[in-house]
């Protein structure tokens, strides 16, 4: 859900100075509107400032078309998030493994010395690699 500077602002209860202060700073990614006005996801608010406190009057939102928002939706949206990145996580760690399987390469075989003299000049050792 995309919010303007002022929904985030109240969102994450910072004034909006901070907020363009931490875009400013790169700490905090947002995406411009057509009309070039500012917003941020909330995937982004909840990566930058974490769960979302519940409002103090206990307010719940509803919508104009008759969805109502409960007061935890922060903590909802952040467990949710959580859960779906727990599977990718654990592929992820699984393609490592793999990875590491792919690249283990076993020891080169040990050929047997032939018993064959040392050669005792280099004319030898040049008619032994000669054979």
């Amino acid at each position: 859900m995309r919010h303007t500077i002022d929904e985030a602002a109240s969102l994450v209860g910072r004034t909006r100075r901070s907020l363009y202060r931490a875009m400013t700073e790169g700490r905090l990614s947002y995406g411009l509107q057509p009309d070039g006005r500012r917003y941020i996801d909330t995937v982004e608010l909840l990566r930058v400032y974490g769960p979302f406190e519940s409002p103090s009057h206990g307010v719940t939102l509803e919508m104009s078309h008759g969805v109502t928002l409960p007061d935890d939706l922060g903590e909802v949206i952040a467990k949710a998030v959580a859960e779906a990145l727990e599977p990718l996580r654990k592929e992820i760690e699984q393609l490592r493994e793999a990875l590491l399987r792919i690249d283990h390469r076993p020891p080169a075989k040990v050929v047997p010395a032939v018993d064959k003299p040392a050669p005792q000049s280099f004319a030898d050792l040049l008619e032994d690699l000669g054979d």
